[in-house]
């Protein structure tokens, strides 16, 4: 018996090498096979990720290398008076005489890379006659918005423009109202130059664009124009009013802004009034 004990014992110690390995190789095949199902599922969250399905490792991916932002441009219109040559549209438009800024100037880029078309939402400006006066007198809208024309005064007036994209000629009742919607643009070249036919000394400069990067002064002087693709533009200045005209070329660079003042003087004034 004791012969035979010792038999079976020799045997489960030489079996023992045997047994470890079969545990290896079971334990091997183990993680292979998860890593398999592992490599498997990384490959399914890349397609779904690229067909824009959401994940918390595709929020940790940096944004790629040819992510650019947008730029603004700001900073005041200012009129520089000549005693020699006196602005008599001064008093209108310039509230400070020792700093100049000028009001119901238009701000606007110009460049053949900036995407055009009209508003996605179109608006309606008010344009009111009162006093014998079109308010305000200078406006900028978008192409497709509308122009609400009111008539405060008591007497009959007269809204007309002959332009070549769009005429239009309409009396208007003491207490009336048109509303007139502008679906072509004429840029800073050409505005919509608005007057009364019974009363000669009223004016009024609508100014169409088909993209948003434009702005009309206040009291203030200042415009701000933001939200622009980077890239080289024409920014130009008219007041259609004192007939002034200005323009540069700037340089708009991602999450910065372009800082400049307009400043002009009777040199502005065109040979053609616009």
């Amino acid at each position: 018996m004791k012969s035979n004990g010792n038999y079976r014992e020799s045997a489960s110690r030489r079996s023992l090498p045997g047994i470890a390995i079969c545990l290896f190789f079971t334990l091997l095949l183990s993680v292979s096979t998860s890593s398999a199902e592992d490599a498997s599922s990384i490959r399914k969250k890349t397609v779904d990720e690229s067909s824009g399905g959401t994940d918390a490792f595709a929020e940790r991916v940096p944004p790629p290398t040819h992510y650019r932002g947008t730029g603004s441009v700001e900073g005041r219109v200012l009129y520089r008076a000549d005693a020699e040559r006196p602005w008599r549209y001064a008093r209108y438009y310039v509230k400070d005489r020792h700093e100049g800024q000028l009001a119901e100037a238009v701000v606007a880029l110009e460049t053949t890379a900036l995407e055009r078309g009209p508003s996605e939402k179109a608006a309606t400006l008010v344009v009111d006659q009162k006093d014998f006066q079109f308010t305000p007198e200078t406006a900028a809208i978008r192409a497709s918005d509308s122009v609400k024309f009111l008539n405060s005064d008591k007497e009959v007036h007269n809204v007309q423009t002959f332009h070549p994209q769009h005429s239009f000629n309409i009396n208007m009742p003491a207490g009336g109202e048109h509303v007139e919607t502008f679906r072509q643009a004429g840029g800073i070249e050409q505005p919509y130059r608005i007057g009364c036919i019974y009363h000669s000394a009223m004016r009024s400069w609508i100014f169409v664009f088909d993209h948003p990067y434009y702005q009309v002064t206040k009291t203030d002087g200042r415009f701000r124009l933001a939200k622009i693709p980077p890239g080289e533009y024409t920014l130009q200045m008219v007041h259609p009013a004192g007939q002034l005209r200005w323009q540069r070329s700037i340089q708009v660079e991602a999450d910065e802004t372009t800082q400049l003042d307009i400043v002009v003087s009777p040199d502005n004034k065109p040979q053609k009034r616009p």
